[in-house]
């Protein structure tokens, strides 16, 4: 479980562990934050007998901490974000998979073709399907795309890193998906 690090202008930014999260609130750079308590860490005892703390919600906004706008401004393009973004679902055939191992990437205009490798020409594949269509185009294949594929928001990129997201870390994230996600579907 990680918390969600934002800029003071609640762009998400990282994933970052508690003990960091801590060091940002000890050194005084937090400037807001929201979400459950999902760590606390004791201290020494204070002059009348209490126990100092500090505690860490699940987000944070970080001031002054030099996040770079442009770092983040698009998605990099890997198996694990494409697979992500279509849910584990072949584009041609359908099915759910959830081993990556059974899962490809395929360009729609082949590479052979001068099909390059971007977001918006490549859809995740069962092996099978994708060695089916081959270097071919989809009209010489006969086959057809299920889905449409699309260039994730950064607020998306944020879901698919981490596994073990909270309810309220989720429910900032997914104020900033367009409608057309996949991740928005059950």
């Amino acid at each position: 479980m990680a918390v969600l690090a934002l800029d003071t202008s609640g762009t998400p930014r990282q994933w970052i562990s508690h003990d960091n999260a801590i060091s940002y609130h000890a050194t005084g750079s937090v400037a807001w934050s929201l979400g459950e308590i999902v760590a606390k860490y004791h201290g020494g005892f204070q002059k009348n007998g209490d126990i100092s703390y500090i505690e860490t919600p699940s987000i944070i906004a970080i001031k002054g901490h030099g996040f770079n706008p442009h770092k983040h401004a698009t998605v990099a393009l890997s198996n694990r974000t494409l697979f992500g973004r279509d849910r584990n679902t072949c584009a041609y055939c359908g099915k759910h998979f959830v081993n990556f191992y059974h899962l490809s990437r395929d360009h729609i205009i082949p590479r052979s073709r001068g099909g390059v490798n971007t977001w918006m020409n490549v859809v995740t594949a069962c092996k099978s399907c994708n060695s089916k269509k081959s270097n071919k185009t989809l009209k010489e294949s006969k086959m057809e795309l299920i889905y449409a594929p699309y260039i994730p928001s950064h607020h998306e990129n944020m879901i698919l890193q981490n596994r073990n997201i909270l309810a309220d870390q989720m429910d900032y994230l997914l104020t900033g998906v367009p409608k057309h996600s996949r991740i928005l579907l059950s």
